[in-house]
């Protein structure tokens, strides 16, 4: 009988995070090309990411909270705003739902209160914006859209503009409002000076700055770095814009072959970040360069929302997920929410259900991300968490290897699989077209599952549904013949 040479060989599973522009073929295995519910932290795979029941803070209570009330019966969550305030000289932060019917609601972030009618004819429709800002004396919430005309809300009194245009997006810039007006493109209005019920235009008081070239409508105006940054759908300007109209200046800064999607755009501390057909890109006033790599393939990207907490930016997006994660057909919501680390670069996916919206809820003492869910029907306000569960419900988290042949065209026969796991898990070993599952126990201590099973591909897959979840990079045993 002929003898067959044998070599041996450990390959580490690096959990190094989530690559998907690299076949899968030629992929090594410190990266995987598909992992979600579960966040790459310390070389270690953590379940330290979830959604739980939103919560209000006790202002003179650090640390303390309450989950908000139940959501009005009979209502469809569209968004979610926040107002921020001082009366009397204490913090009166509220927040502001919007409905898919227009009608608002309000209750305290500082103090649980059921939610509140804001009783009024005015309706806010469609996709809104709003921003804070202190006029008269008084801390207003500003609200608009490209259906409705911008209305201030002064405590729980709203009052419409009638005289203002109908504004897709806001921004106050040295005591100026600024906004966007879809209807009609090339086109972003501002106010008179401390005065956002202003919108006469005259040399000392409102008007608007029109562009002439092909960049294609103004999407949204952003205050950073001391200057008003205009972004339209292929484009970036950047308007000088003091006291003076007359001395307002307008200047060119990017333009993008890609389509840049207005509801992704963020400002995130040092930098702006957003979604284009080219992939998320971050701007940091003068450059725009690509930032998340592994972006994963997006269903719709005009559905996606942007946001930043925590020294991170999140996308509200639509992946293909797994069936057993998450059933529902609400039409315009998304199923997961990625997160990408400004600090490391580190790229994780949350995948718990659908969301109406993604908000940072950002007061003056606290900041949460604020997550609308679907389910029940009309909605439940959720945040995003460090508990890897949904709603109580643990999640189903998975982390893949590539399944390949190591770079070696050898049959190969996994011997061992070295595991140290906190938490229970499934490993499931592949080999080409097989696959064998085994049970590993949560301990502290390394152990070894053996296998002896062998294929040209070969490759693994982690399973855990427990809350805190928490693996150390494995050890995979082989022989190659």
């Amino acid at each position: 009988m002929k003898k067959v040479p044998v070599s041996s060989a450990r390959v580490k599973v690096g959990f190094k995070g989530i690559v998907t522009t690299t076949a899968e073929e030629v992929l090594g295995w410190e990266f995987s090309p598909e992992t979600y519910n579960f966040r790459f932290e310390d070389g270690m795979l953590k379940g330290n990411i979830g959604v739980e029941n939103a919560k209000g803070h006790y202002a003179s209570v650090p640390g303390a909270g309450f989950d908000y009330p139940a959501l009005p019966s009979g209502v469809t969550v569209k968004d979610v705003f926040v107002y921020t305030r001082r009366h009397d000289g204490e913090y009166d932060d509220k927040l502001i739902l919007q409905c898919t019917d227009g009608s608002l609601y309000h209750t305290g972030i500082f103090s649980s209160a059921p939610w509140t009618k804001i009783n009024t004819d005015y309706l806010l429709l469609g996709d809104a914006t709003a921003v804070n800002y202190n006029y008269d004396g008084n801390d207003v919430l500003l609200l608009s859209s490209a259906s409705c005309q911008l209305a201030v809300l002064n405590d729980t009194t709203l009052k419409a503009v009638p005289d203002a245009p109908r504004l897709s997006s806001l921004a106050v810039h040295y005591e100026r409002v600024y906004g966007t007006q879809n209807e009609y493109e090339n086109k972003v209005w501002f106010s008179d000076d401390f005065n956002p019920e202003n919108w006469t235009v005259a040399s000392d008081a409102a008007g608007y700055v029109s562009f002439a070239d092909e960049c294609g409508d103004a999407l949204a105006v952003v205050s950073f770095l001391n200057y008003l940054y205009i972004f339209r759908e292929h484009g970036i300007f950047r308007l000088t814009a003091y006291g003076d109209q007359q001395e307002f200046s307008l200047k060119k800064l990017f333009t993008g072959t890609g389509r840049i999607y207005k509801n992704t755009i963020a400002l995130c501390g040092d930098r702006i970040m957003f979604l284009t057909d080219d992939g998320v890109m971050t701007f940091d006033g003068y450059d725009v360069r690509p930032a998340v790599k592994e972006l994963p393939e997006l269903a719709s990207a005009y559905r996606c929302m942007g946001a930043y907490h925590d020294g991170c930016y999140f996308l509200l997006c639509t992946t293909a997920v797994r069936p057993e994660l998450s059933v529902d057909d609400t039409p315009g919501c998304n199923n997961t929410v990625l997160r990408y680390s400004i600090k490391d670069g580190a790229t994780d996916m949350l995948t718990a259900g659908y969301f109406f919206t993604m908000r940072a809820c950002r007061t003056h003492t606290a900041c949460d991300l604020l997550l609308a869910s679907t389910n029940p029907p009309g909605g439940k306000l959720g945040m995003l968490s460090k508990r890897g569960e949904f709603f109580g419900t643990p999640l189903k988290k998975l982390y893949r290897t590539p399944c390949n042949d190591l770079n070696v065209n050898k049959f190969k026969i996994i011997r061992s699989v070295n595991v140290t796991t906190m938490s229970d898990l499934e490993l499931t070993v592949i080999t080409d077209d097989r696959k064998k599952t085994y049970t590993v126990k949560g301990s502290s201590l390394p152990q070894k599952v053996f296998v002896d099973r062998g294929g040209k591909n070969v490759g693994l897959e982690l399973r855990s549904s427990m809350m805190y979840a928490e693996i150390a990079p494995l050890t995979v045993n082989l022989d190659f013949m």
